[in-house]
Parts: C-alpha cells; structure tokens; sequence
C-alpha cells in the first residue's frame, strides 16, 4: 500500500479490495498460521480504510469460504450448507462490485462469501 496510496491520494479516488479467507473470523486449527495473518488484514483494512475515508480511498475484504479453485474433501463439503465449493466467478463478481462506484459508501468491510460456513452473526 505505500506505493499505492500517495497515487490514490492524488487522484482522489481509490478502491482496494484484499481477498482473504472466512477462516479470519472463523479460525481453525488447521489453518492456525493462515487464519491468523488473515485476521490482522481483517484489522489492517479497517485501520486504512478508517485513515483514508476522508481522500475517497476506501478499502473493503473478501473473505471467501472453500472456493472450486481448492480441492475439497467429502467429508469438508458435508460441512457447507449448499454442499459445494463456491465458484471463482462468484467470489469475482464480490471483488468487481466492492471496486465499482456502486459501493461509494462501503469501506473498512469483511464481507463474507462463504456460503454461510461462518457461524456468527
């Protein structure tokens, strides 16, 4: 972001859009390293996004479930409510709404698309 930023700054508009995991808010053991750097991202892009709402920068996180880009066991999706792996395009078409104009109002977000394998509310 520090090369970025000043760039943004000067054209008084930017939107960044971090693609991490639901295992941030949902740790696991299995991915106990993973799940924890994707936590302090969760907290780094609500930090900058609460900085730099003010230049029009904001900056929101996706955080996917098991996506069909991943391998996922039977045993894995007996656990996700739709019993599948969420599509790449799905996760996508997140990112190319939270980038657009339509989201000029939504910074510093986690949006989860998971398939509800989250389990807070």
């Amino acid at each position: 972001m520090r090369p970025v930023t000043p760039v943004t700054e000067q054209q008084e508009f930017g939107s960044i859009v971090n693609i991490s995991t639901y295992a941030a808010f949902e740790p696991s053991l299995t991915f106990l390293i993973f799940a924890s750097i994707r936590a302090a991202l969760a907290s780094f892009a609500k930090l900058f996004a609460d900085r730099y709402a003010m230049a029009n920068i904001r900056m929101n996180s996706v955080l996917p479930g098991y996506i069909d880009s991943y391998q996922v066991s039977d045993d894995v999706s007996s656990n996700i409510p739709m019993g599948r792996a969420g599509k790449v395009a799905e996760i996508a078409k997140t990112v190319a709404f939270l980038l657009s104009s339509d989201t000029g109002y939504i910074t510093g977000q986690n949006i989860r698309v998971d398939d509800g394998l989250s389990r807070s509310i």
